[in-house]
């Protein structure tokens, strides 16, 4: 039964302000970035060996992605300080994980990280 009328348009109108109102999609990249570099680790496709420096920092800068993507979501207000620290977790995973999520983790990091520091509030332009 399709949903029609002013009743489908209210859960829309709810996320597009939720969506607006924060970094959105900062947080999508930066999680996703996290998940890339977290997950490859315990995969077959390893260019380091996995119980080392490359497991276990693979682990931490994943999970500490995924964190930061949260952060950017529900803290909008550390986003400079959070975009900051995405972009050198990011780099740095190059050398210390799998070449950083085989790059492409690095990369969603790095452009999430800065997508979250360049993010302006809209309330606080109105309030200017």
């Amino acid at each position: 039964m399709p949903v029609s009328g002013a009743h489908g348009a209210v859960p829309t109108r709810a996320l597009a302000r939720w969506t607006r109102d924060r970094p959105f999609w900062a947080g999508l990249l930066t999680a996703a970035a996290g998940l890339v570099i977290l997950v490859l680790p315990g995969g077959r496709f390893t260019v380091l060996l996995l119980p080392g420096l490359a497991g276990t920092s693979g682990f931490l800068f994943g999970a500490g992605l995924c964190a930061m993507g949260l952060f950017f979501w529900f803290r909008p207000a550390g986003h400079r300080a959070v975009g900051v620290t995405a972009v050198l977790v990011s780099v740095a995973s190059l050398v210390t994980t799998n070449l950083g999520g085989f790059v492409v983790g690095m990369l969603l990091g790095i452009l999430g990280g800065s997508l979250g520091f360049a993010w302006e509030d809209p309330d606080q332009g109105a309030q200017a």
